[in-house]
């Protein structure tokens, strides 16, 4: 039997390439400390995983989103603590980020939430979350989950698809009075699909039906609808235009079909929409003789055994679900020398099996590793192609192992995943309740006790506790999300299927998985030393950025005089010098709030302002991948259960009894315009200008009078655009534009929104600089992100919905602060972490009437941090609702050394 031990590795793998910083040492530091013991043989390995506990999964506007953000080191899941912050967004189905959260992180530990604004559209969100180091990664520790957010009533649907025959253009009637009850006459509606975007005006035709015809192209799989209503009210769907088809995939153990051996081969069927469906079938030779049948389980996976025959092509017919239609698929190549690798678990031994028809008397090796670190390497002589490897579970981690088989020159000829379960790497928690029956409004205490952790720390463990109805329950928590699917690709259905707490309940079924996923599905697949670490970790609040000389682009920039004025509840003064590259890097206090106005300066000796410009960084975000059968397939089993806990349906109209031979459309027609890529920016995130000021014009308006670019615009083109003298909070005077109309107007440059505390200088923007201004006349694309953007420091209840845009295009093309060239001052605002609450349980006996309303009307206890300690218990106690029915309590711990701890517990409550 092999013990496989950890081999010590040189410091060679700890060069990892990465851009020069201020920073640079530190993360050396810390990689050495991390890595220096192990054997680094896959990239990924250096990442952290992020995880992230909501409360549940469906809500209505005015209620809050609870969360706990975790992030762990990806190799080994113990609590990381080389980031400090943690960045959560909100994004809606428009792709628009609605809400951003930078949660600071105490060893990987983090919490906050985010209010349901009225103006949230309702539809399916995104919850995004990620570290800055975590870019360097691409998108695979990106954590992301979807929630909805519904209206507070039973949902219906706002728009149907009419089955017409005979026709090629396809048609949907709408209901908008299911989101805004005053609706008149018509709505805007834009459509997206195959990367396009169109804008039409629905009309309410003569039967006082809202109706849709639209000629799709053929390729055309999913149509995003946005309907805005003359009021502002939003709402989007996603839908489906061909019906869904099966997709079935075998994938043999190993990687290859090899011929003369009994193969194993896992099989999965999907959906177009990516869900398994339940299948059977048929595998038949060339000659259409019935080799084998195969029969799945509910989520479409399963496996199958074969003998391959060289001359033969395999072909296979699902006989379901489709009752009277045989549906045809392709089978995997068969090759007539190959290698194969076999997995099995008899009681505590791992036992491997090698296979080869091309290595027939060679020597080979199989390599263990877990989570991208190398655990060992066994070599043996095959003997007449085959050989047995035997292994201790005992001896290897938990969770997803890879066994790798190499041949003599030690290159990879097959590989396996395997699935390693011990029953001592969970973390050992027990909970206990008085008794499991209460009345509503009574008070439960629910007791948690653990053993056996460590007793030299002042906490062993994070945990939180929720309880919520039994009906709204995860299907995802963290021992799956951090043994199970942050290690594979794509997405992982119903990942609780396979385990009952942290007990895996179905080994051969988790088995089928990890067959189908393969290789390519593991996240930790590239070698290490082949991809630029250009993200450098985030370890708390700081200003970072660079100086450039104005009119000496080879002025020195090393050792230039920085200072930094932070003015929040009390003044802050900070003062650097700059790098050979003339940057700087402030580090900060964990101040909270929103955002805090600064104003950086570059100083010589005698205090005056030097003649350099300072720009700071922009953080960096993740492409956004909103997935749309996401926002089609809605959580209806807990949308309902919320919705009927927070008010009972006040019933539907009849409304879709639709004549389908009656249509009025009416069509807003976008004409041609010429792009350049900050225009198509802006006409993607915002939409097309409505007036278009060529830069020329505008210079030959200038005159000794003007005064910069406003006095140009007010003096020729004042029927256009207009401008208001303003006073902000620290009375700064300044002129500020306002499109005819009255609208609230912000300005772009560039494309780049300009912050409030530069509205003072746009007036003195050269006007030799300005290629083209353009207005957005009350636009409601994405405007109101925009202006929370722009004016951080507003009351987010008083954020307009349709506003109005001037964009500025500069012959730098570069935004704002290249156009004009501050000397040696910059004012801008940084964002804080954000600040905390408490979740609110009210006491029901309290005659105070003054205390508001409650947060547990759908969750009735949240607590996300609950510190435990060497054989000592905890205690939490909360009051339940006037709801009955039956509750879960859900217990998720992470300790300090990375055992992960989850259990679930029912009670019932009656009147």
């Amino acid at each position: 039997m092999q013990h496989v031990k950890v081999p010590k590795c040189p410091l060679h793998h700890l060069f990892f390439k990465i851009k020069t910083g201020l920073c640079a040492f530190i993360l050396f530091f810390v990689a050495a400390q991390a890595f220096a013991q192990q054997n680094l043989i896959a990239h990924e390995a250096m990442a952290e995983k992020i995880y992230i506990q909501a409360d549940r999964k469906a809500y209505t506007k005015g209620e809050t989103i609870w969360f706990k953000g975790v992030v762990a080191q990806a190799k080994d899941n113990v609590p990381s603590t080389l980031s400090g912050v943690l960045r959560v967004e909100l994004i809606d189905p428009f792709e628009t980020i609605v809400g951003e959260k930078l949660v600071k992180l105490d060893n990987g530990i983090g919490n906050n939430f985010f209010s349901i604004e009225d103006f949230y559209a309702p539809g399916t969100y995104q919850l995004r979350a990620y570290t800055q180091w975590d870019q360097n990664f691409d998108s695979d520790f990106l954590f992301s989950t979807y929630l909805t957010i519904a209206e507070d009533r039973i949902a219906e649907d706002v728009v149907r698809k009419l089955e017409v025959e005979g026709q090629d253009a396809l048609r949907f009637v709408f209901n908008p009075k299911l989101i805004d009850p005053t609706v008149g006459s018509k709505f805007e509606l834009e459509l997206a699909y195959n990367d396009q975007v169109k804008k039409r005006v629905i009309r309410k035709n003569a039967s006082d039906y809202f109706l849709l015809e639209e000629d799709f192209p053929e390729e055309t799989s999913w149509v995003h609808f946005k309907l805005t209503t003359e009021s502002g009210k939003q709402w989007s769907e996603s839908i489906p235009l061909s019906r869904p088809a099966i997709d079935i995939q075998f994938l043999p153990e190993g990687g290859s079909l090899v011929v003369g051996m009994n193969n194993l081969l896992g099989f999965k069927a999907i959906d177009e929409t990516g869900k398994g469906v339940a299948v059977e079938g048929t595998i038949y030779d060339s000659q259409n003789n019935p080799v084998t049948a195969f029969k799945s389980n509910k989520l479409g996976m399963g496996r199958v055994y074969m003998f391959p025959n060289a001359s033969t092509r395999y072909k296979v017919e699902l006989t379901a679900p489709k009752d009277n239609i045989k549906l045809t698929y392709s089978f995997p190549e068969v090759i007539k020398k190959g290698s194969k690798l076999s997995v099995n678990r008899v009681g505590k031994i791992i036992a491997l099996q090698v296979n080869s028809s091309q290595l027939v008397n060679d020597s080979v090796y199989v390599e263990v590793s877990s989570r991208g670190m190398a655990l060992g390497e066994v070599g043996r002589k095959l003997e007449g192609g085959k050989q047995d490897f035997v292994f201790s579970n005992e001896s290897l981690p938990a969770g997803i192992l890879v066994f790798t088989l190499k041949d003599q020159n030690r290159n990879p000829v097959a590989e396996r995943l395997y699935f390693n379960h011990l029953e001592t790497e969970a973390f050992d928690l027990n909970l206990d309740l008085a008794r499991d029956l209460y009345k509503s409004d009574e008070e439960v205490s629910l007791k948690l006790s653990t053993a056996g952790v460590s007793a030299d720390t002042s906490w062993s463990a994070s945990a939180s506790v929720l309880v919520i109805p039994k009906d709204l329950k995860e299907e995802q928590n963290i021992w799956t999300y951090f043994m199970l699917t942050s290690e594979l690709r794509g997405r992982i259905e119903n990942p609780s299927f396979y385990f009952e707490g942290t007990q895996l309940v179905k080994p051969n079924e988790l088995d089928n998985l990890l067959l189908t996923q393969g290789w390519r599905g593991y996240t930790f697949n590239t070698p290490p030393d082949t991809k630029a670490m250009d993200f450098l970790p985030e370890f708390g609040l700081g200003v970072q950025g660079e100086i450039a000389a104005l009119f000496d682009k080879d002025k020195a920039k090393e050792d230039v005089d920085v200072s930094l004025m932070v003015f929040g509840e009390e003044q802050r003064f900070y003062n650097q010098k700059t790098d050979s590259l003339g940057r700087f890097n402030f580090l900060l206090p964990p101040l909270e709030g929103r955002r805090v106005r600064a104003v950086l300066q570059t100083k010589n000796e005698a205090g005056k302002n030097r003649n350099y410009t300072l720009s700071l960084d922009e953080p960096t975000k993740p492409k956004i991948t909103y997935d749309r059968t996401r926002a089609y397939f809605k959580d209806q089993d807990s949308l309902s259960q919320v919705l009927k806990t927070i008010r009972k349906n006040d019933g539907a109209d009849s409304f879709f009894e639709y004549d389908p031979n009656i249509n009025e459309l009416d069509e807003v027609l976008i004409s041609n315009y010429e792009l350049t890529p900050q225009r198509q920016k802006v006409m993607d995130t915002y939409g097309k200008p409505d007036v278009v000021i060529d830069g020329r014009e505008i210079e030959t308006k200038a005159n000794e009078y003007s005064n910069g670019l406003y006095g140009v615009l007010r003096q020729a083109f004042g029927d256009k655009i207009s401008f208001q003298m303003y006073q902000d909070s620290i009375g700064v005077r300044y002129q500020k534009a306002m499109v005819t109309g009255g609208m609230e107007t912000i300005v772009l440059v560039d494309g780049i929104p300009v912050l409030a505390d530069a509205y003072q200088f746009l007036p003195n923007l050269p006007p030799s600089e300005v290629k083209s201004v353009e207005i957005l006349d009350g636009t409601t694309q994405n405007f109101m992100p925009l202006y929370r953007r722009v004016y951080p420091f507003q009351d987010m209840r008083s954020t307009p919905v349709q506003g109005s845009i001037l964009a500025i295009y500069t012959y730098a093309g570069n935004g704002f602060y290249t156009a004009t060239k501050s000397k040696g001052i910059l004012k801008t605002s940084i964002p804080l972490f954000a600040r905390t609450k408490e979740f609110y349980i009210p006491k029901y006996d309290s005659e105070d009437t003054t205390l508001g309303s409650a947060d547990n009307e759908v969750t009735l206890y949240w607590n996300p941090d609950i510190k435990l300690k060497s054989e000592a218990s905890a205690t939490v106690k909360f009051p339940n609702n006037e709801t009955p029915g039956t509750k879960t309590i859900l217990v998720e711990v992470i300790s300090r050394d990375g055992k992960l701890g989850y259990k679930s517990l029912d009670y019932k409550v009656e009147d």
